[in-house]
């Protein structure tokens, strides 16, 4: 009788950590980086081709955010959208609930907002077109924006301004991102958004200014994926 008390209470005990495991918040940190440097507000930083910049706004939308464990089994996010604004630190941790982390071996998202949504018109929360990330119903959303200021930029008051959007071809401007997990992590994973990356690419003296759907946006959005890793 005692072995048998015993082995039920070794059975509760087991079944409970393992709810435990699976129920426990899972967090998505984003970390948004120039380089080794955290980017903040009224800081400057140097670019690979030299260029100073400062940065007064970046903002971007993550959507269809979805886990995958090693045994192929997925975890999606409840929420449409999320809009990230890199100086408000409140955007920057995506809480997840019944995740078995142990296991989670990628993470897959869409920088931006995909068609289906972007034609639906006048939405909420943080697809609410008053939060400035929204053209018109024939453009839909910006899916990222990327604003501030530098020397080399001869614009007025040296001002740079990227917006990268447009849902419909051959615009369409959302990007797929699929990036691998490793190790075993019990509190979350960061999302490392490194600008650096993307600055290196441009010639900010002569390119400058995207404003609408349009083939240099496209080409902006396929150079804005290789800023996103994942670390611990």
């Amino acid at each position: 009788m005692y072995k048998w008390i015993r082995l039920y209470f070794i059975s509760i005990t087991l079944l409970c950590a393992s709810v435990q495991v699976f129920a426990q918040s899972f967090n998505l940190h984003i970390a948004p980086v120039f380089g080794k440097e955290r980017i903040v507000e009224d800081k400057w930083y140097v670019s690979r081709n030299g260029d100073s910049v400062q940065f007064d706004n970046v903002r971007f939308y993550l959507s269809n955010i979805e886990f995958e464990n090693e045994k192929g089994a997925t975890f999606t996010d409840a929420r449409k959208a999320h809009l990230i604004d890199i100086f408000e630190p409140s955007t920057l941790k995506i809480p997840f609930q019944n995740i078995d982390y142990q296991g989670i071996k990628k993470i897959k998202f869409n920088i931006g907002i995909d068609s289906t949504n972007s034609v639906l018109g006048a939405l909420g929360g943080d697809l609410d077109p008053q939060k400035g990330m929204y053209w018109a119903w024939q453009s839909g959303y910006i899916n990222m924006k990327i604003e501030g200021r530098s020397p080399q930029c001869k614009n007025r008051k040296n001002a740079f301004q990227f917006h990268m959007g447009g849902y419909m071809q051959p615009f369409y401007a959302m990007r797929t991102l699929e990036l691998p997990i490793k190790g075993i992590f019990t509190e979350g994973v960061t999302l490392t958004m490194d600008l650096y990356k993307f600055f290196e690419k441009i010639n900010i003296n002569t390119q400058n200014s995207i404003m609408i759907p349009s083939k240099e946006a496209m080409q902006l959005a396929d150079l804005s994926i290789q800023m996103f890793s994942i670390n611990k």
